[in-house]
């Protein structure tokens, strides 16, 4: 008997270049042996396809805790799925139906009432939760299951022979789910850095949704950015694996998540990254990253400007990122996954 597996499809519908969006392309790309997906969506996909595979089942809510909570669980129940997998930071906690959490979020309420995001944490305690193997362990209740890290096969090493329409020939390319305050202090650091490289290679911030696009460009009229800062069009999904493939640099301004996240997708493509030190950005880029502690500003503008200037530095980070990626092997990922829907299903 194949598995039932109950993909959870907010982050498709509704932030379709989001690090879970992402993730769940991969899980659906990566979908084991003996494995039946079926895709809960609340809409249709906005500006972005549905994944070719899985049969799309709908419930159509725009709240995402009463989406979490009751119409997961329902819809499981009612095309008899052994289990959900969502890549979101909840799972229902009254629902009979096992979970597998894969987060690829980041902390916080997620859309969800405060309520909803307490019984959302309350629901993992009884969930499974996939971590990557290279990544320290989470404060997570639930079951921990380690695996192989893994990024979507759009992200590789190969530039596309022509880039998406509407971008300038060279630039830096700011990834990550990004805060008012993170991004104040990028914008500040890009200030050291853009009276010497702007001009040629402007800072490129890429948005999620069409939201997210708002927001940035918000932030940068009250931020007063001047002209050499410029938020990304929204593309869709194989898009936006060329806009990081032909970046001349990336910027990683937000911790790495889980699954799905910036840096990953950044390694894949054999990039010069540039972030700030913390145990996880360490534990994931090791020497193929140009890491800066947090707080100095000029150093992190410093460090752009050498990534971008310094041909040598930039081929060894290149390199590094490649060789890094290199270690991933989707096959094991495959495999292990199977494992763990396998124990869950029986």
């Amino acid at each position: 008997m194949p598995i039932r597996m109950l993909y959870d499809g907010w982050p498709l519908a509704y932030a379709p270049l989001s690090p879970a969006a992402w993730h769940l392309r991969t899980l659906l790309a990566a979908a084991p042996e003996g494995v039946e997906p079926l895709l809960a969506l609340p809409t249709d996909p906005q500006n972005a396809p549905l994944p070719d595979g899985p049969k799309a089942v709908y419930w159509h809510s725009h709240a995402r805790g009463d989406w979490e909570q009751r119409i997961l669980p329902q819809l499981a129940a009612e095309h008899a799925a052994d289990a959900i997998h969502t890549c979101g930071l909840g799972a229902s906690l009254l629902g009979k139906t096992p979970t597998v959490a894969s987060p690829a979020e980041p902390e916080g309420p997620g859309g969800r009432s405060l309520l909803q995001a307490a019984m959302g944490r309350g629901g993992l305690a009884r969930a499974h939760i996939l971590w990557p193997q290279d990544l320290p362990a989470p404060r997570l209740p639930g079951t921990l299951q380690r695996l192989g890290p893994s990024v979507h096969p759009s992200f590789t090493p190969t530039r596309p022979r022509q880039a998406p329409a509407g971008l300038p020939d060279e630039y830096v390319l700011v990834l990550g789910l990004v805060e008012e305050a993170a991004l104040g202090a990028l914008l500040d650091s890009w200030s050291w850095a853009s009276a010497s490289i702007g001009e040629y290679y402007p800072l490129l911030l890429a948005p999620t949704d069409a939201q997210h696009a708002a927001w940035l460009q918000s932030q940068l009229e009250a931020q007063h950015a001047g002209d050499t800062v410029r938020v990304a069009p929204l593309l869709d999904p194989p898009e936006q694996a060329a806009l990081l493939q032909c970046s001349s640099a990336v910027v990683c301004a937000a911790p790495p998540l889980a699954w799905g996240d910036p840096y990953r997708q950044a390694l894949a493509c054999g990039k010069a990254i540039v972030a700030l030190q913390n145990a996880s950005s360490e534990a994931l880029l090791g020497s193929a990253g140009y890491l800066l502690q947090p707080g100095d500003s000029r150093a992190f503008g410093a460090a752009i400007i050498t990534v971008v200037v310094d041909e040598k530095v930039r081929e060894e980070l290149e390199d590094a990122a490649i060789k890094h990626a290199g270690a991933w092997n989707a096959n094991e990922f495959r495999e292990k996954l199977g494992e763990i829907y396998r124990q869950i299903g029986d």
